[in-house]
């Protein structure tokens, strides 16, 4: 963990609240009641997306797929199509169409982005490239406001996971990554002695979470 990462981090956070700014001022509501259907109409409507919803047989057409593949981003100047797996979970779907939005967002180069099952076929600028998308469908599928205001109504877990449309691992990992940057900055501008901040920040986050909001993530 590096200040270049959490500046990286803090800059993908803030493009994602502007959009999730923007797209709560079109729908007249509260970014707190944003969903993700929210957002990808928006960007249907105002940006040239289309999602096309694909079985396995159909991605094939498309690219040589191995071993599966959830979704996938095509670009060129005019506009960006968005193919996802239909035959995944509903959960798994929503979080695919918020990740390839991530790559139309962050990557504007007119490149294919596919999201594949088998991840370690990925080169390391895909993986750094993933990572950003992977990023922003968790801050769009569940945005900060929404979630800080679960928490302080004291919503259990499953609960979260059921409002925001999205899986255990999915929520879990976007709540440890809320709070993650923010402990990580601490551990710096403390100068603590930290072995491993990945686990340190898991058993704090895990920690305060609890305390704070009487919710187990673990």
């Amino acid at each position: 963990m590096n200040t270049d990462e959490i500046e990286k981090y803090t800059e993908l956070e803030n493009q994602a609240n502007q959009l999730i700014e923007t797209v709560a001022t079109e729908n007249n509501c509260d970014p707190q009641d944003l969903k993700w259907w929210h957002i990808s109409n928006y960007l249907e409507q105002k940006h040239k997306i289309v999602l096309v919803p694909l079985n396995k047989n159909e991605f094939s057409t498309i690219i040589a797929d191995n071993y599966g593949i959830y979704g996938l981003t095509l670009k060129d100047s005019r506009m960006a199509m968005i193919c996802y797996n239909n035959e995944c979970t509903e959960t798994r779907q929503h979080f695919t169409i918020m990740h390839e939005i991530g790559h139309f967002l962050l990557h504007k180069n007119n490149q294919t982005y596919p999201s594949l099952m088998q991840e370690n076929d990925y080169t390391e600028e895909d993986q750094i490239f993933e990572k950003e998308a992977n990023n922003m469908a968790g801050m769009l599928l569940a945005n900060k406001k929404a979630i800080q205001s679960l928490l302080n109504d004291r919503k259990p877990f499953n609960y979260l996971c059921k409002y925001f449309g999205i899986s255990n691992q999915a929520m879990r990992i976007r709540l440890f990554n809320l709070f993650y940057f923010q402990t990580a900055k601490q551990v710096i501008e403390e100068e603590k002695q930290v072995n491993n901040i990945f686990i340190y920040s898991q058993q704090t986050i895990a920690n305060y979470i609890y305390k704070n909001y009487q919710l187990n993530i673990k």
